[in-house]
């Protein structure tokens, strides 16, 4: 039996109707309020989903102003019972286990005039809306789970206060929040506890250190970019005829330096090899100075790399100049999850240019499985789902089987299991602190998920690459 919290049934007439309904029901529901629900019919629904992108490597600006902590406080509990070791403890199997979801609904600050405010919400709506689909099949599977939802509001304080109570302080397996500094208050409550935290959106390295017990999903800027660079030299293109393209900022030019080191990380590449670089003055944002005509190699393909995506008209004007000057010459264009969601970067140019782009999913809708949960979810909620309800799915029925399999220390055990979901991969490492120690003493900093796929644009669509 799963218990977790119910939503509405369906409401006839309007689906904003029910939106304002649903935001009413989260802002009465007390964090850990537990209803019991299981029913396999339709029993809610979902407001109208709006473009979200996928990969954000930067703050999230769009919440309420964080308020800046160092420590976890607790009135409630006294989660610092003296015995912070790092040393993971033996994991202990259950008969029935607690799971706490700490999500960012934004329920009381929802406005009908606001389309932006909805957007928030959505995010967070969708994934729990695939993780439910999840409990649904984990309960045909005769576990036996307490799933308490609360609503962070994306705000610091009110993420500690839950981070405090019975709830979490309880919880075998948490799913943390979204926003940055909420993840450090989870990771650092997790960490004392000793309890499994999920970090189910946020792709940062810089949330925790020396934390065994906290799990990233969404893979790193680094892995991004060691799977762009793999994927390239796996395709038999020599260093000399890959260019790095990038503006000149601090930000940018240091993903010049990851690409180069994820080239000396390849097994395949000679220890001296080097991709080359191409450094683009930022003046007036017109980019009308930038001349690849001399990095074109005649007779042969050349291969760009933009990691960049903060600026649409930058990527725009790339792919236009290299367009216009690569003549008879062949080219492959690789760039970053973010260009799949761009308006104002024309196809034309992806088609042209062989374009490939990193990609933690790999959804592809002409599969029956995928065109199966599609339906379920439509049937559900009255809404299609985007890629983070296949997340939600994917990432609960996978975390919440290993916590079954190996007990609530199961955290240890991903490194060894490998899953292949709907649409996601999960191939997690466990990431060592080597500023100060070698990898024989070095403590675990976190675990993460490396799994990265590689997307071409061909037939109007961006698909897994061959």
């Amino acid at each position: 039996m799963i218990s977790a919290l119910n939503h509405l049934q369906p409401l006839n007439g309007s689906k904003l109707l029910f939106w304002v309904v649903f935001i009413c029901v989260f802002s009465s529901c007390k964090p850990g309020k537990q209803l019991i629900d299981n029913s396999t019919r339709p029993n809610t629904n979902v407001p109208a989903t709006t473009k979200v992108d996928t990969i954000i490597w930067k703050e999230d600006t769009t919440a309420p102003p964080p308020i800046k902590s160092d420590e976890v406080a607790s009135n409630d509990v006294d989660v610092n019972d003296g015995n912070s070791s790092n040393e993971v403890p033996t994991s202990e199997q259950k008969n029935e286990y607690n799971i706490s979801v700490l999500f960012p609904f934004y329920s009381g600050s929802y406005n009908i005039e606001n389309e932006g405010s909805k957007l928030k919400s959505m995010r967070a709506i969708q994934v729990y809306g695939g993780m439910q689909l999840a409990m649904e099949k984990l309960e045909r599977e005769g576990v036996n789970l307490n799933f308490n939802v609360a609503d962070t509001k994306g705000a610091s304080e009110v993420t500690q206060r839950l981070l405090q109570q019975s709830n979490a302080y309880n919880a075998d397996l948490i799913f943390g929040p979204f926003r940055s500094e909420n993840l450090r208050l989870g990771a650092e409550t997790a960490k004392q506890l000793k309890t499994a935290f999920i970090s189910p959106m946020n792709p940062s390295n810089k949330i925790t250190k020396d934390n065994p017990y906290y799990v990233q999903v969404k893979p790193g800027l680094d892995a991004h970019l060691q799977a762009i660079t793999d994927h390239v030299i796996a395709a038999d293109y020599a260093p000399e005829q890959v260019v790095i393209v990038a503006r000149n900022k601090a930000g940018e030019k240091q993903r010049i330096q990851m690409l180069q080191d994820a080239l000396a990380n390849n097994r395949k590449a000679a220890d001296d090899a080097k991709f080359r670089e191409y450094l683009v003055s930022d003046y007036g944002n017109e980019f009308e100075n930038m001349d690849f005509t001399n990095y074109f190699i005649e007779g042969g393909k050349t291969v760009f790399i933009v990691p960049s995506w903060s600026s649409e008209s930058f990527i725009n004007n790339v792919l236009r100049k290299i367009r216009l000057m690569k003549g008879e010459n062949e080219v492959v264009v690789y760039g970053m999850p973010q260009w799949k969601k761009f308006e104002r970067v024309s196809y034309d140019y992806y088609d042209a240019l062989d374009v490939h782009i990193s990609s933690d999913n790999r959804l592809d809708k002409s599969k029956t499985n995928i065109q199966n949960f599609a339906k379920a979810y439509f049937y559900k909620f009255g809404e299609a789902p985007n890629e983070d309800a296949y997340l939600g799915y994917d990432m609960t029925l996978y975390l919440v089987r290993m916590l079954i399999k190996h007990g609530d220390q199961f955290q240890a055990k991903l490194s060894s299991e490998p899953f292949t979901g709907l649409a996601s991969q999960f191939n997690f490492e466990t990431v060592y602190d080597l500023d100060n120690d070698d990898l024989e003493t070095a403590p675990i900093k976190y675990i993460e998920n490396k799994h990265v796929n590689i997307l071409q644009f061909k037939d109007f669509i961006f698909q897994v690459a061959k």
